[in-house]
């Protein structure tokens, strides 16, 4: 027997169980109407239906959670949704028609936080009951004693579910597991031997089911694989009484992390120039899990509205600095917790007002490298994460410069790339330099990129550094690559899916991203989040989309100075 606290290990119950499908409003899952889907239907059977939900907004028609419910032809037999007025509810027809469906109300749910829905079915007490977060909110105690027993219709999951998360979505033929309150389990949901669904429940695969029904999307792609879960996980551990496997990632995630480190992997993305369609600065964050695909997510705002700025993090903190755009440039630090969606908070200020800056650190300090104020500047900043104040002087680049948009950084050294030097219509450099983190003190030359260029985006493994694209003064599809412990040159890594600049450039330790940015014709401006496994040499891949901007920073509780 063995007691782990670790991510991503499952035992002899098969596909790891720590995910969620992420839904964005018009695609949906469907599947052929097998007798697993039919609850109540024909004869008289006890059930439950229960998922975690996350909506980020309310629907503008009856989001379903799970249906067998088709108006046309008098097809209802049930849903389980939330309607545009935020309202948990359960319809249920005795023979199909509109005059014959009853309807239980649960009142509304939350947006942007995880709530568990359940609806059971009690033939014993000809009882039905719905409840919403384990609170039983509303009952019909001479409840139909069938369903419309529809044979035709699909099962439907997620359709109109707008921008949201469905986990762990179960279905039990001929168990009421729930009469009364309870406490809705904080681990995966577990299945018995009336189990008949269990869906929604993998990060690897969101048409995995643990009971071989098969799913269909209504679009290739629509429906998104998440890591986002509602579970905590206990300080306890998890105990397996079998063999042991890992996912295809051969290593322990964060092997040697606490309680607070394990489970990491959130990136946050923050302003920027919006789309030359409606030209603007933002003060939106967003926010996406790296280890899986998908959309960005809204987090909440900033303080400030403007672009050209970076971000940088903790394990727990990520900060956002000189940030700059109508306003020209500025020395404002705002913070965020990573872990908790919401706007952002004072941290203190720059030394000097700046933007198009470069950060970086590891877990106890954070380096602001460079930017652009009257004109180029060499300086370098620093700040503490868990203390909240004014950033202090670390020591110079090695030449100011400017539009090298971010840094990356082992535990102990901290890197900067490319950029402009002098003034932005000054000479583009290919210099890399680098500090030790601990100790304050001017740059030292480390090498040179490939190719000279500004506005390359980086990100970090906790020994190798990659930049991604940038400006020569055209817009490239170069990747390159460091060992940061050993000085020297650049290699090439492979290329980007576009050329593009001015990207937010993160990691998880593992998987590099960059998020949106600007490609040519100037001024024109993409969605696009794309990846790299950092180990392996190659091209990027598609990821999922994000607000349309450039000049974002990007930041993560688990990136190379944190791994």
């Amino acid at each position: 027997m063995a007691n782990l606290r670790v991510n991503n290990i499952f035992g002899e119950s098969g596909k790891d169980s720590n995910g969620s499908a992420l839904f964005n409003g018009t695609d949906y899952l469907t599947a052929a109407n097998a007798s697993a889907f039919r609850v109540n239907q024909g004869s008289g059977q006890d059930f439950t239906i229960e998922a975690w939900i996350y909506l980020k907004e309310a629907p503008s028609t009856n989001a379903q959670i799970a249906s067998i419910y088709h108006t046309s032809g008098n097809q209802r037999s049930y849903m389980l949704y939330v309607n545009s007025s935020l309202e948990l509810k359960f319809n249920y027809a005795s023979s199909g028609t509109a005059g014959s469906v009853s309807t239980l109300n649960a009142g509304t749910v939350p947006t942007n936080e995880w709530v568990h829905v359940a609806i059971t079915n009690d033939t014993s007490a000809t009882t039905a009951r719905l409840f919403k977060n384990g609170f039983l909110k509303d009952d019909d105690t001479g409840a139909h004693t069938t369903y419309y027993a529809n044979t035709t219709g699909d099962f439907v999951i997620g359709q109109n579910f707008p921008a949201g998360f469905i986990s762990n979505l179960h279905i039990v033929r001929g168990t009421c597991k729930y009469t009364g309150d309870f406490t809705p389990s904080k681990e995966p949901i577990e299945e018995d031997s009336n189990t008949t669904v269990l869906c929604l429940n993998s990060r690897l695969d969101v048409l995995n089911d643990d009971k071989s029904n098969t799913f269909t999307q209504t679009a290739a792609g629509g429906v998104k694989a998440s890591s986002f879960i509602p579970f905590d996980r206990s300080d306890s551990g998890n105990v397996f009484n079998g063999p042991i496997s890992l996912n295809t990632q051969g290593y322990m995630y964060f092997p040697t992390g606490n309680t607070t480190q394990r489970g990491r992997g959130r990136a946050v993305s923050g302003a920027g120039y919006q789309h030359p369609a409606t030209p603007s600065y933002t003060k939106s964050i967003d926010y996406i899990e790296i280890q899986s695909m998908g959309n960005a997510i809204d987090f909440g705002d900033l303080i400030t509205i403007g672009g050209w700025m970076t971000a940088l993090s903790s394990s727990t903190r990520g900060c956002f600095a000189g940030m700059g755009g109508g306003a020209g440039a500025g020395d404002a630090i705002e913070f965020v917790t990573i872990a908790t969606t919401g706007n952002a908070l004072d941290f203190g200020n720059l030394t000097v007002s700046r933007n198009y800056n470069g950060g970086t650190g590891n877990n106890t300090r954070g380096l602001i490298g460079g930017g652009y104020a009257s004109n180029a500047l060499n300086t370098i900043d620093y700040i503490t994460f868990a203390t909240t104040g004014d950033a202090t002087d670390f020591g110079d680049l090695q030449a100011a410069r400017t539009t090298h948009e971010s840094g990356c950084s082992s535990g102990t050294r901290a890197v900067w790339g490319g950029g402009t030097v002098y003034t932005p219509s000054g000479t583009v450099t290919d210099l890399i330099g680098y500090v030790t983190i601990a100790t304050t003190g001017n740059a030292s030359d480390f090498g040179n990129l490939t190719q000279a260029r500004r506005a390359a985006s980086a990100c970090s493994s906790s020994t190798r550094g990659i930049w991604s694209g940038g400006y020569t003064p055209t817009y490239v599809n170069t990747i390159d690559f460091i060992t940061i412990a050993t000085t020297g040159n650049a290699s090439d890594f492979g290329d980007s899916i576009w050329s593009g600049a001015y990207k937010g450039g993160t990691s998880n330790g593992t998987r590099g991203i960059w998020v949106s940015g600007r490609q040519q014709p100037s001024p024109g401006r993409e969605n696009i989040i794309e990846f790299v496994t950092i180990a392996t040499t190659g091209n990027s891949a598609d990821f999922g989309d994000s607000a349309v901007r450039d000049g974002n920073g990007s930041t993560s509780d688990s990136h190379g100075g944190l791994s």
